[in-house]
């Protein structure tokens, strides 16, 4: 049970928002992120530990009503108030700060990537130039350089952000260092500072994403966060300003748990409510028995509670004393890159299960994968990372974490893979060969997935998972590689479909039970279940 399931039901979460004009919807989106945040009261200690209740804030379903909170308190308790916690046993003026975040009193905002540096931010042109009376003056300049795409508008409260910048001391460039930058006080932005909004993404709901510019914008001595002197090891020292970022990855992959529980729970009770004429018998049968729908829907379920184990074990791991930034990292990236690809596809193909209505806004499917794609990119694009940590995997300097089933055939598939992009690398002169780099690349985010999955069935038979939904999930993601499963283990075509449809037909008669294990009954705004 979330803190929430009370709060769900209440006229404020209940509002139609789908025909409100623009502007009222996002205001209607920052009272539901104050109701949010009076409910958790989370500290300061919470977020920088990602304690349990941090956890389930990340969990909660609440999130997939209106989307735009998600996205709104991501940023502002993970990256922006996150941030600041790291600095804050040192500063009491950021200590106060934050206690003020933790209320909600200010808006927090993350102003990292820029227009023209996305992924290679560290390239980034923002300056921050230090002036002979000790204060700072924080520069974009050129258009590319603008911040990009943090909802920095005027919201009502007053609006400070974590900025990113090159600390430019006597004409020489001291690395990139994050800066205190109040922005507006909730009604018209600060001076120097300017907001482009963009056009609304598609499923974003009521989200003011925006272009960010800076144009001689004088800064306290106190807005920098850490030390003004040049790291030894300008990298290192970028990833550990950023580590919100790499928590982040963990938090955003948990925002895909509701994706998935949510869109399982609106298809699975309309397929129960809808009834068909059966042209051999003449009578009316729910459409959930026929298999078209149960498999599907039944798949999905399999997926949320096989995943649902694997994030509890994710999180243990980010955790556990001996992580290093980059062990972390690694997992974080694991446990997105695998859950975004069913918090992207479930909504799709369940969506495709109830026909016409399932494109409606108001039906939450078509918002709930908008959302999740615009998830699987923020705070680590999963095709990046997976790239990243696919390249370390196969060169054997990191290893995924060991299973508890070296006979199963996830630990075999993984295994394999391994070792054949390990073959295919070695006829190269190295990892960065143009001809191996074009093989490779490509199948990097496959075998992250592929260790991901594995990973998601351990955590399935440690928990105790019914066994049935396991073997659903397993025959599932053998469908992302079933020619290696038909070359390596002789199951033929005809085999792995049978694996569906006699695991699911067996959890049929359970599927009531099942749809109350999601827990997501009071989530949901959808017209179609009720």
């Amino acid at each position: 049970m979330w803190p929430t399931s009370e709060l769900a039901l209440t006229p404020l979460w209940r509002i139609r928002s789908e025909a409100l004009p623009f502007n009222e919807r996002v205001q209607l989106s920052y009272q539901r992120c104050r109701s949010v945040v009076q409910t958790y009261r989370l500290t300061s200690n919470d977020i920088v530990n990602v304690s349990p209740m941090y956890w389930k804030f990340y969990t909660d379903p609440i999130l997939m009503m209106d989307c735009a909170v998600a996205i709104l308190l991501t940023i502002h308790y993970n990256l922006c108030t996150g941030t600041l916690a790291m600095y804050s046993s040192d500063r009491p003026d950021i200590a106060r700060l934050v206690e003020k975040l933790l209320k909600f009193e200010i808006s927090g905002q993350y102003c990292l990537t820029e227009l023209g540096h996305g992924l290679d931010i560290f390239n980034m042109e923002s300056t921050a130039k230090l002036l002979s009376n000790g204060e700072f003056e924080l520069n974009t300049g050129i258009s590319r350089a603008a911040k990009y795409m943090p909802p920095t508008s005027p919201c009502g409260i007053p609006v400070v952000a974590i900025v990113f910048a090159r600390l430019i001391v006597d004409e020489t460039d001291r690395g990139i260092k994050p800066f205190v930058v109040y922005l507006s006080d909730g009604s018209r932005m600060n001076k120097g500072i300017t907001c482009k909004v963009t056009t609304v993404g598609g499923g974003s709901q009521s989200v003011k994403h925006a272009l960010t510019s800076f144009d001689h914008v004088r800064l306290p001595r106190t807005a920098l966060l850490g030390s003004i002197e040049k790291a030894q090891d300008a990298r290192g020292a970028f990833y550990k300003n950023i580590y919100r970022v790499i928590t982040g990855s963990l938090s955003v992959g948990a925002l895909g748990l509701s994706a998935m529980r949510v869109s399982s729970y609106i298809v699975g009770s309309y397929s129960q409510r809808r009834h068909v004429i059966d042209s051999s018998t003449g009578i009316s049968r729910p459409i959930i028995t026929f298999s078209t729908q149960y498999i599907p829907i039944l798949t999905a379920i399999s997926q949320t509670f096989v995943m649902e184990a694997f994030a509890n074990k994710a999180r243990r791991m980010f955790l556990a004393p001996e992580a290093t930034i980059f062990h972390k990292h690694f997992i974080a990236s694991i446990f997105k890159a695998t859950i975004s690809r069913f918090a992207k596809s479930i909504p799709i193909v369940l969506g495709d299960r109830y026909g016409a209505q399932g494109l409606n806004d108001v039906n939450q499917l078509t918002i709930i994968h908008a959302n999740a794609r615009g998830g699987s990119i923020a705070e680590g694009d999963i095709l990046t990372t997976s790239i990243r940590f696919g390249v370390e995997v196969i060169l054997g300097r990191i290893a995924p974490p060991p299973t508890v089933k070296k006979d199963s055939l996830l630990w075999k598939h993984e295994r394999s893979a391994i070792a054949e992009l390990g073959a295919l690398m070695r006829k190269g002169n190295s990892h960065r060969d143009s001809n191996v780099a074009r093989q490779i690349l490509p199948q990097c985010q496959p075998l992250i997935e592929a260790i991901g999955h594995r990973m998601a069935y351990d955590s399935a038979i440690e928990a105790g998972l019914d066994e049935r939904l396991i073997q659903l999930f397993i025959s599932s993601v053998m469908k992302f590689d079933p020619a290696w499963y038909s070359e390596n283990e002789n199951i033929s075509r005809a085999q792995q479909a049978m694996m569906d449809q006699e695991v699911a037909t067996a959890l049929l008669p359970d599927i009531n039970d099942f749809l109350d294990g999601l827990r997501a009954k009071d989530y949901i705004t959808a017209p179609i279940p009720k």
